[in-house]
C-alpha cells in the first residue's frame, strides 16, 4: 500500500505542475478523472469520515444550480463535481489513514516544486530568459505572471520555515536566501496582492513560532525590515511591475481599480439572491461581459465575494465556520507546533489572497489546488493529531 500512495502523491504532483507551469499539459477532463480514481481507491481501503461543514457547502452549491436558471454554457453541475472530486481527494471533506497519508505526501512534493520553480523563475530574472516573459509580464517557469507571485509567496514560507527547523547553521541560512530568492520573485511578478498577502503570512508565522516571545517576535521584525531597507537598492529593479500599476492606480485615483468593477458585481448579485445565490460556477450576464461564452469561465475578482454571489449565505456560513475552526485549532496548539507554523502562514496568505482573487471554487487552478490542500492538511492534523513527519 504504501507504494501506491508515492505513486499516487507522485502522480498527482505532476497533475499540479501541469495546472501551474509553461509546460502546459492540461489534459482536460482527465486530470479529473485520474483524481477521481484515486479517490475512489482511497474510499474502499480505509475506515471513512465525512466532514458535514463540507458536506453542507456542497448542498449549498447544488440548491444554488437546483434553485436557479443558469445558462447552459456555464456547466454548473459539471463543475460542482469537480470540486467535490477535489475536495474529496486533497481538501476536508473525507477523512480516513491511507488518504490522510497520501495527502502529506503530496504536501511535501509540492513544497519541493514550487520552492525548486520558483528559485530557476529567479535565475531566469537574472540572466534574462527571453521565453519566460509571457501574459502579464515576467512569468519565469509558471503560466501566468499572477501564478508566479503567489506561487513565490508560498515558497517564501515554504523556506523560511525549512529554515527554521534546520539545526545546521549553514542549510538554515541557505533556506533563508531561498525565502529572499522567493520574495524578490514575487515582487518582479507584479502581483500587489500577493505581495502582501506573502507579508501577512511572514509575519503570522514569526508570531507563531515566538508566540510567547513578545519582545523577540518584534526584534525579528525589525531586523527583517531593516535588511530589507538596507538591501533594497540590490533589488529595486525588481520592482518596475509594482510602481507601473500603483502609478496607474493613482492615475485613475483608485487603490482597486482593476478590481472594483468585479466586486461591485459580485456585490449586486449576491444582493439579488443572497440565501441561496445566483447559482454555482456562474455570474449574472447582464452585469458584464467578463466571462466566455465558450469555455464557460469567469473572472471572478475575489473568492470571498464570489462564495457570497454564487451560493449566498446559505454556502459561506459552513465555509466560514470551517476556515474559523482550523485557524482557532492552529493558534491554540502547542503539541503540533513545528507543523502548525507553516500552515497557520500558508491559511493566513490565502484569507488575504483571496480578496482579490477568485479560484475558491475554480477546480482546474493550481491556486485552488493549493488552497483546498492547505485546509485538507490542516483538518486532518485536527482530527488525528498526527504530525507530517511520521509520514
Amino acid at each position: 500500500m504504501k507504494s501506491i500512495t508515492y505513486f499516487f502523491a507522485i502522480v498527482s504532483t505532476v497533475l499540479f505542475l501541469g495546472q501551474i507551469s509553461f509546460l502546459k499539459f492540461n489534459i482536460g477532463y482527465g486530470y479529473y478523472g485520474i483524481l477521481a480514481l484515486i479517490l475512489f481507491v482511497y474510499l474502499f481501503i480505509g475506515k471513512t469520515q465525512l466532514n458535514l461543514l463540507m458536506v453542507w457547502l456542497i448542498l449549498a452549491g447544488f440548491l444554488s444550480i437546483f434553485f436557479n436558471k443558469i445558462p447552459e454554457f456555464f456547466k454548473p453541475y459539471e463543475r460542482l463535481v469537480a470540486l467535490i472530486i477535489l475536495v474529496g481527494v486533497i481538501g476536508p471533506l473525507i477523512l480516513n489513514s491511507p488518504l490522510s497519508k497520501f495527502r502529506f505526501l503530496l504536501f511535501r512534493n509540492v513544497k519541493i516544486l514550487l520552492v525548486s520553480l520558483t528559485a530557476v523563475s529567479f535565475l531566469g530574472i537574472l540572466i534574462g530568459v527571453s521565453w519566460m516573459y509571457g501574459r502579464g509580464g515576467f512569468a519565469g517557469l509558471f503560466n501566468h505572471s499572477m501564478m508566479l507571485g503567489p506561487m513565490a509567496a508560498i515558497a517564501l514560507l515554504i523556506s523560511l520555515d525549512w529554515g527554521f527547523r534546520e539545526s545546521n547553521k549553514k542549510i538554515r541560512f541557505s533556506f533563508y536566501g531561498l525565502a529572499g530568492i522567493s520574495f524578490i520573485t514575487c515582487v518582479a511578478s507584479g502581483s500587489r496582492s500577493a505581495l502582501l498577502a506573502g507579508i501577512c503570512g511572514v509575519l503570522y508565522f514569526l508570531y507563531k513560532t515566538n508566540k510567547n516571545q513578545l519582545f523577540s517576535f518584534i526584534k525579528i521584525v525589525c531586523l527583517i525590515g531593516f535588511l530589507g531597507s538596507i538591501s533594497f537598492p540590490l533589488w529595486s529593479d525588481f520592482t518596475g511591475r509594482i510602481i507601473d500599476k500603483m502609478e496607474y492606480a493613482n492615475e485613475n485615483d483608485n487603490l482597486f481599480v482593476t478590481r472594483e468593477f468585479l466586486w461591485e458585481s459580485r456585490i449586486l448579485e449576491f444582493e439579488r439572491s443572497p440565501v441561496y445565490g445566483i447559482g454555482f460556477g456562474s455570474v449574472d450576464t447582464t452585469l458584464n461581459d467578463k466571462f466566455n461564452k465558450e469555455e464557460g469561465t469567469i473572472e471572478p475578482g475575489s473568492s470571498w465575494l464570489v462564495v457570497l454571489s454564487m451560493v449566498g449565505l446559505l454556502g459561506f456560513i459552513p465555509l466560514i465556520i470551517l476556515i474559523l475552526k482550523l485557524f482557532v485549532f492552529i493558534h491554540k496548539n502547542e503539541n503540533l507546533q513545528s507543523d502548525l507554523a507553516l500552515l497557520g502562514a500558508l491559511l493566513t496568505f490565502y484569507l488575504v489572497h483571496m480578496f482579490a482573487e477568485g479560484y475558491i471554487f475554480s477546480a482546474g487552478s493550481g491556486l485552488f489546488f493549493m488552497f483546498w490542500l492547505t485546509l485538507g492538511i490542516i483538518y486532518q492534523l485536527k482530527k488525528q493529531q498526527i504530525s507530517s513527519s511520521t509520514y
